[in-house]
């Protein structure tokens, strides 16, 4: 009994005999020789052994074996276009190698925002550059309407004007003290001084500046003389409105007769920096 190895190599043989017959009667037929001249021929040939006769099968099986035709291992090479995905496609990196998978991911990050970056970073460019315009035309134009700061009408709920001040403030605020109107002398004092510091020397002093700022302002606008006697009527006003003390009428009366030589006398802060230029 044959084995299944045997069988396919019977397959073969037999597949080789059934080409050698019609091999041969296919060469009978073309050479046109009567059936009988052809058995006689044959019978007249030398007989093959059973092991001639299978050695001689084997080679012819072997012959069809390494034809690639019949065997199936025939390669055939053709030539195509390569898609354009393909030519797109990005170079993978190696799982091996450390890392890549976090270079990978960084990389698709860049990809996705990088056009969010983009439009953010023109409109911070466009923002800074309308900020940047807007603070220049100011500067402008506080250059072109000067450095002068702007006169105040009143310190303080105090109407500093100099048309709402007597022509002789000194002489008045010292009426009023004799009559027993001591604060109201001391605020006429008070609000004289202020208003001959603004319109007169040209003090920057503002609307809500307190009497220490007033004093700190009018250091550098003032001379000495005069410097020393507002600040008398600066402190003479605070020891009266906020500490409620009763000043002498001896104090009054040096308050109200200096007025007029120390601030209406004094020369205005123009011309004190001509004199000392």
């Amino acid at each position: 009994m044959r084995s299944r190895a045997d069988i396919p190599r019977a397959l073969w043989r037999a597949l080789v005999c059934a080409v050698l017959a019609c091999g041969l009667a296919g060469s009978a037929w073309a050479a046109g020789a009567p059936a009988a001249a052809a058995a006689t021929s044959t019978a007249s040939a030398p007989r093959l052994s059973p092991a001639e006769r299978a050695a001689r099968i084997d080679a012819v099986v072997r012959q069809l074996r390494a034809d690639p035709l019949i065997s199936g291992q025939h390669k055939k090479h053709e030539l195509q276009w390569k898609k354009e995905e393909e030519k797109r496609k990005p170079v993978e990196l190696s799982k091996s190698e450390p890392g890549s998978n976090w270079f990978k991911s960084f990389l698709e990050f860049l990809n996705d925002t990088s056009r969010f970056l983009l439009w953010g970073g023109a409109l911070v460019l466009v923002a800074l550059l309308l900020v940047s315009g807007r603070h220049l035309i100011q500067l402008q134009g506080l250059r072109r309407r000067g450095a002068s700061p702007k006169v105040v009408s009143h310190v303080r709920d105090l109407d500093v004007r100099p048309e709402s001040l007597p022509d002789d403030v000194g002489a008045a605020a010292w009426a009023l003290w004799q009559a027993g109107q001591v604060p109201a002398a001391l605020s006429l004092l008070y609000r004289g001084a202020l208003s001959r510091l603004i319109h007169r020397h040209r003090v920057p002093i503002t609307s809500s500046a307190t009497e220490g700022e007033c004093l700190d302002l009018a250091r550098d606008r003032l001379e000495t003389g005069a410097l020393r006697y507002v600040t008398q009527v600066v402190r003479a006003w605070e020891a009266s409105t906020y500490g409620g003390r009763s000043l002498s009428p001896l104090m009054g009366e040096t308050l109200c007769s200096g007025f007029a030589t120390r601030l209406d006398a004094s020369p205005p802060a123009a011309a004190t920096a001509e004199g000392a230029a």
